[in-house]
């Protein structure tokens, strides 16, 4: 089929909200798993597996992991989600051997053989497909009663996105690129030699504005300084303060000579 295909989005979303409902069913959701092996795919359904218990199956596809007991890989799910009919037609196979129904992404161009419940949407997207992952958990979750459906979700859509990790790191890149050019912008701090920091060293402190101490009244405590221990204390007390404020200075400086 060759041409522009237009999907009905009102039947898209019946059809989704069918998919909740059977899922909703299933008791166990370790029971219901998930499988995707396209690389645009795989961080959607390991997403959708983590919020909604269900197992992810996700990669390269291993034969008989239904219908070979003696597999590693053995498992025997009751309901299998695949993004893609086309690349998982080797599992839709073995689903009819044992009779597990299959809920799938089917686009325009996809076989809908041994599907039972086909969602039309774009699978080749990687933005459209992790939508549709999140939008199949979202209602998944409404349905158990998890989330209310008057508050948002508090899962974002992104994270049900496929990211190369080359886009990963070129987006590193430019963060540490900006991170770089932001400190380059900024004023740095000039250098000091070692002569400038000679020179503040030699200059002299500013005196202007400062008060002069030796313009202050000198205090009880200064005056103790000069006290001649050789007198009695009472007989300095009265010589001291009972003579005028010369005498007193005299006497002092006298005594400061004698020491």
């Amino acid at each position: 089929m060759k041409g522009v295909h237009i999907i009905n989005l009102e039947k898209t979303w019946n059809k989704l909200v069918l998919a909740a409902r059977i899922i909703v069913t299933v008791k166990d959701p370790q029971s219901i798993a998930v499988m995707s092996s396209r690389t645009v795919g795989q961080r959607g359904a390991i997403k959708f597996a983590h919020y909604t218990g269900a197992k992810a199956m996700v990669g390269k596809w291993v034969p008989g992991t239904f219908t070979n007991p003696q597999n590693k890989a053995f498992s025997e799910p009751r309901l299998l989600i695949v993004d893609d009919p086309t690349t998982c037609f080797a599992a839709l196979r073995e689903t009819s051997y044992i009779g597990i129904p299959v809920i799938a992404f089917c686009g325009a161009h996809n076989d809908t053989r041994f599907v039972d419940c086909a969602i039309p949407c774009n699978n080749k997207g990687k933005l459209s497909l992790g939508l549709m992952f999140w939008l199949l958990a979202r209602e998944i979750l409404h349905m158990r009663g998890d989330i209310s459906r008057t508050t948002p979700w508090e899962a974002s859509v992104d994270l049900f996105f496929y990211r190369d990790a080359d886009e990963i790191a070129k987006q590193q890149q430019k963060k540490a690129l900006a991170q770089k050019t932001e400190a380059i912008e900024q004023p740095q701090r000039a250098e000091i030699t070692y002569e400038e920091y000679e020179q503040t060293w030699e200059q002299e402190p500013p005196t202007q504005g400062l008060p002069d101490w030796g313009d202050q009244p000198q205090t009880r405590e200064v005056a103790d300084l000069f006290v001649d221990y050789e007198q009695p204390e009472d007989q300095y007390a009265a010589q001291t303060f009972n003579q005028p404020k010369q005498q007193q200075q005299q006497q002092q400086g006298m005594q400061y000579q004698n020491w």
